[in-house]
């Protein structure tokens, strides 16, 4: 019966959960089910396979999950289908996701072919990276250059579920965004769970600066973005290499994640406050001196979490004052929520009341917004470039070199995918809106 289930297989679906890294993953997992014979299907009530990648950073994509599973147990009695977990994955969840017929690890995926058919395979090395991903866009490309941390944020649980730190082949990384750029890609990103740790391990004189260079000389026009870095990892050569790399698009995501220092001390991020905000000045300093106009204006993004065991009012307000000094031109702020397995999970109680966790949430959002609305005005009038990603009825969506979301009000067709011209007629606290132009600034 199970033989029989598994060749009538002919559609799979992907869901995912989580970070670009996961995205990435699941353009490889397609690779591999079409390697197969599957075909893609629209939609998940279409599918005989289902693929969940996971992510385990926050509760809630877990408790997602969960509550998919009503559906699931309904679609497996039905019509027999196949589920499959991967992605990042506690131990202590696996037990719990019953549900599964496999739960695989990305790192076999080559090996998934022979999972899946019954076959008997033996342990092998392979860099599950070496898989040739099938694109979901044409414009838009994800390059892994690393997998895996060796920080051990005491909040976090990514070196348990993805491993420890391991980084890519310098020539394999120029290959990939070689292909991306002969395929006309506009943009394309470097991603890491610690990017700016880079080292190739085959040249330790190829580090993430060396990187920036050699992609660099690749000939094509292109968008350069990566995520995520690391602080401490963020060296004034770094600084140097982005800024005289003409590809890269000045947006940078910089997790600060706290701005006390006790926090950060508890949360094993090794840098203090006014550290993080000397890093900061130094890299925008660097952007106004070397880059001309809207160029030498680069943008900042951040990563915070509200409510950190032990986070007192004086504490929380420490990270407020951060907010104010950065200037964040977005932030991504979380609720802080126990990860199993992390050191804070074992070790610190989720003590902060939930209902402080919203408030502070709130306050620092009310933060970004007035910064937001002030800083967005130096785009007014000006005429931008944007990479264009969807298209509605009468505008489009899409973003600048500077990573902030743009509405495009046209009706002119075949826009999307396409980098073009666009006069700002508005400004508001998280984005731009303007409409076409035949200009440049």
């Amino acid at each position: 019966m199970q033989d029989q289930r598994k060749e009538e297989v002919k559609k799979y679906h992907i869901i995912t959960f989580g970070c670009q890294m996961n995205l990435s993953d699941s353009e490889r997992m397609a690779s591999v089910f079409e390697s197969m014979g599957f075909h893609p299907a629209p939609s998940v009530d279409e599918a005989d396979l289902i693929a969940i990648n996971m992510c385990s950073v926050r509760q809630s994509a877990v408790d997602r999950i969960f509550g998919l599973s009503k559906k699931f147990l309904e679609m497996k009695k039905e019509k027999g289908t196949i589920f499959v977990l991967t992605g990042c994955i506690l131990e202590s969840d696996k037990k719990k996701f019953k549900i599964f017929d496999y739960i695989l690890n990305k790192d076999d995926m080559h090996q998934w072919p022979s999972v899946l058919s019954g076959s008997l395979i033996k342990e092998s090395e392979y860099d599950y990276l070496k898989i040739n991903p099938k694109r979901t866009s044409s414009f838009q490309g994800f390059v892994p250059i690393s997998n895996g941390c060796d920080n051990f944020c005491t909040y976090c649980a990514v070196p348990y579920t993805r491993g420890r730190l391991v980084s890519r082949n310098h020539q394999d990384i120029i290959k990939e965004i070689q292909e991306l750029t002969r395929n006309n890609y506009k943009e394309i990103w470097l991603l890491g769970e610690n990017v700016n740790s880079y080292v190739s391990p085959t040249n330790n004189q190829i580090n993430f600066a060396e990187l920036i260079r050699e992609i660099d000389k690749i000939p094509g026009d292109f968008w350069l973005r990566f995520t995520s870095p690391h602080p401490k990892d963020f060296s004034d050569d770094l600084i140097d290499a982005l800024v005289h790399c003409s590809k890269f698009a000045p947006y940078i995501n910089l997790p600060a994640q706290s701005g006390d220092d006790t926090i950060l001390r508890r949360m094993n991020r090794p840098y203090t406050k006014q550290k993080y905000l000397d890093l900061l000045d130094r890299i925008k300093m660097t952007f106004q001196k070397n880059r001309k106009g809207l160029e030498g204006r680069i943008s900042i993004s951040t990563d915070i979490i509200v409510g950190f065991p032990g986070e007192t009012d004086e504490q929380f307000q420490n990270t407020a004052d951060l907010f104010k000094k950065a200037r964040f031109d977005m932030a991504f702020i979380a609720q802080y929520s126990p990860r199993p397995e992390s050191h804070c999970y074992k070790n610190m109680p989720d003590d902060v009341k939930k209902a402080d966790k919203r408030s502070r949430h709130k306050e620092l959002t009310a933060l970004l917004i007035s910064i937001g609305n002030e800083e967005n005005k130096a785009f007014q009038d000006k005429i931008i470039p944007v990479l264009v990603f969807e298209q509605y009825k009468g505008y489009y969506l899409g973003r600048n070199r500077h990573n902030k979301a743009v509405k495009i009000n046209s009706k002119q067709e075949g826009l999307v995918g396409q980098i073009i011209n666009v006069r700002v007629t508005k400004t508001m606290p998280l984005s731009l809106e303007g409409v076409l132009s035949e200009h440049e600034d």
